[in-house]
């Protein structure tokens, strides 16, 4: 696998192409009720509910006559997927979705509805798919969900959107599964203001990224388990590790209860809709933000949360007996790379 590398130029010439189909979406002041402040870049507000069609639509855009003419196809989990989906459909190319069984079933029945083709594939098989390029064989063009330039530029204009709206901004958290949005957004962050920190986030179960910063080789958990099914991954590829290692600071890990618990106060407290994986940067912000320099941002990616798991995340974030100062539950977890 060739290394990833994106520059900032990447990123700026990806700027005109995101903006035809995507919305400019804010970043939101929030004060919690113990007086901690947070900047939320709100791309649970994106068309389809999710960051993913930034860099979908800038992929798009790169490919041949040729390359259309095959149709489209990728591997997704959901938000992927239903970007893929929906500019497939804008396109007239015909589009197929392959999801791991056990897949978000609403995500997938959207999906669907945008008329793509759903196969639903073993995780194990999707995972070798990815490990060994097996999607190189495939008669369609294969959309890689995030290793792929195209993908990291557009992705990386929510970081040229934030470093315009909170020039002040010292500390950035961007949830991290594959790494194309984080690495997306640190190159435009860091391009444009070089003092700020960026730092990834995790689920504890999913956790490939310490390593990967350490070693300098790509990472896997062969089972992952997380209710946080868009960055549940488990896996950073080879190609990823470089781009990873020059732009991010460092990564925090957060628990599924921390995730849950950021997701019932971000509706109750912020009146903000977060899946799993939208809510991880808040729930790192949550339990790290004594060791975190102000001003901090958090990238709330996604909004396509299933009713029962909101239900969920509601009872979580209800009336507490312990809290610390932080507003974490007390129990302080370790992080996988050290103190921020």
């Amino acid at each position: 696998m060739e290394p990833i590398a994106v520059s900032l130029r990447d990123v700026e010439s990806a700027l005109p192409v995101v903006r035809e189909v995507a919305v400019r979406t804010p970043t939101f002041p929030f004060a919690d009720a113990h007086g901690g402040e947070v900047l939320l870049k709100l791309e649970s507000l994106q068309r389809l509910g999710a960051f993913k069609v930034r860099g979908t639509w800038n992929r798009l855009a790169s490919l041949s006559g040729s390359e259309r003419r095959r149709g489209v196809t990728t591997i997704s989990s959901g938000n992927h997927g239903l970007s893929l989906a929906w500019s497939a459909r804008r396109l007239g190319l015909p589009c197929t979705v392959c999801v791991p069984l056990g897949a978000s079933p609403g995500k997938v029945r959207s999906i669907r509805d945008l008329g793509a083709r759903v196969r639903r594939l073993p995780r194990a098989e999707l995972v070798r798919t990815h490990v060994e390029e097996r999607w190189r064989s495939w008669p369609e063009t294969f959309i890689h969900p995030f290793a792929h330039p195209a993908t990291i530029a557009g992705q990386g204009t929510i970081g040229w959107e934030l470093a315009e709206d909170a020039p002040d901004v010292r500390t950035v958290l961007v949830p991290v599964g594959g790494g194309g949005l984080a690495s997306g957004i640190a190159t435009a962050v860091k391009g444009r203001l070089p003092h700020v920190r960026v730092l990834g986030v995790q689920a504890e179960g999913a956790a490939t990224l310490p390593e990967a910063l350490r070693t300098g080789g790509s990472a896997r958990v062969e089972v992952p388990r997380t209710i946080a099914d868009g960055i549940g991954i488990g896996l950073i590829l080879p190609s990823m590790v470089g781009i990873l290692r020059r732009a991010l600071d460092g990564c925090l890990l957060v628990s599924d209860e921390e995730i849950l618990e950021a997701m019932g106060d971000l509706a109750r407290e912020a009146k903000v809709v977060a899946e799993p994986a939208g809510a991880a940067a808040f729930a790192a912000w949550r339990r790290h933000r004594a060791d975190l320099r102000p001003p901090v941002a958090v990238v709330i990616s996604g909004g396509n949360v299933d009713a029962p798991v909101l239900a969920r995340a509601l009872r979580a974030s209800g009336p507490r007996s312990v809290r610390t100062p932080s507003g974490s539950s007390g129990r302080r977890r370790r992080s996988g790379s050290g103190r921020p």
